[in-house]
C-alpha cells in the first residue's frame, strides 16, 4: 500500500512539475510582438502565423534577458543565412556585442563555426543536424550563467563556457577568433542581454515559428 501510495505522490509531483514548466513558457515576443523591438516595415507575421523579414534587419526584446531556455522552430530557404542572437549588450552596434548562434542552410557539410548550430565566429558544433532546405528545425538554446547549451533537432550539438574564453583573440582550444568579433572578450561579458533574430540576407529567406521562452 505505501508504495501504491509513494508511486501516486510521485506521479502527482510529475504532473506538478510538468504544469509549472509549461505556465513558465511563454512567447518571445508576446502573442502579437509587443514585447519586440522592431521595424514593421521589414518584420511581420504571414498567412501561416510565421515570422519573417523582408530585408536584413534584427527583432529584439524589448527587455535584457538573463537565464532562460529559448525554443524555437526554423525553416531554411536554399543558401538561406541568419542567426538567433543572445546576450547583446549594444542593439545599435551589436556584431561584437553579442552572441551569434548561426541559422544556415548547411545540410549534408561538415562542422565548422561558420555552420548551423555554430557560435558564429567562435565555435563549430560537434555534428551537423540540419534538415534539408524546406523542412523544419527545432532549436532549444539553454543559457545558465556563463553555459550556453543547444539542442538541434532533439541532439545535444554545442556548448560553451563563456568564463573559459578569457582572451579576445584565441579561443581556449587555440585556435584564432574572427576578426569581426574581437572586442571584449566572452569571460569579461555580461549574462544577460537582449535576445533576438536576424532577417533576411540575399533572397534566401528564413521563417520562424513558435518562439517560446521558459525563465
Amino acid at each position: 500500500m505505501k508504495k501504491i501510495l509513494f508511486s501516486m505522490f510521485s506521479c502527482l509531483l510529475l504532473s506538478a512539475s510538468c504544469c509549472l514548466a509549461a505556465d513558465c513558457c511563454q512567447p518571445l515576443f508576446g502573442d502579437k510582438l509587443e514585447k519586440a523591438d522592431f521595424n514593421a516595415d521589414i518584420w511581420s507575421i504571414n498567412e501561416n502565423g510565421e515570422l519573417c523579414a523582408s530585408r536584413d534587419a534584427a527583432i529584439w526584446t524589448k527587455e535584457k534577458i538573463g537565464d532562460c531556455t529559448v525554443s524555437f522552430e526554423y525553416k531554411l530557404s536554399e543558401r538561406a543565412n541568419a542567426g538567433f542572437l543572445i546576450k547583446c549588450s549594444d542593439k545599435g552596434n551589436w556584431i561584437p556585442n553579442t552572441i551569434e548562434i548561426q541559422l544556415l542552410d548547411d545540410a549534408g557539410s561538415q562542422p565548422n563555426y561558420h555552420g548551423n548550430a555554430a557560435f558564429y565566429g567562435y565555435q563549430a558544433p560537434t555534428k551537423v543536424a540540419t534538415k534539408p532546405a524546406g523542412e523544419w528545425n527545432k532549436m532549444v538554446v539553454e543559457c545558465k550563467g556563463s553555459i550556453i547549451k543547444i539542442w538541434l533537432n532533439g541532439e545535444k550539438v554545442n556548448e560553451m563556457d563563456m568564463s573559459q574564453w578569457k582572451d579576445n583573440k584565441i579561443s581556449p582550444n587555440g585556435t584564432e577568433i574572427e576578426k569581426k568579433f574581437q572586442g571584449k572578450a566572452l569571460a569579461d561579458a555580461d549574462t544577460v542581454g537582449f535576445i533576438g533574430f536576424q532577417g533576411l540576407h540575399g533572397k534566401s529567406t528564413i521563417y520562424y515559428r513558435n518562439i517560446r521562452i521558459c525563465k
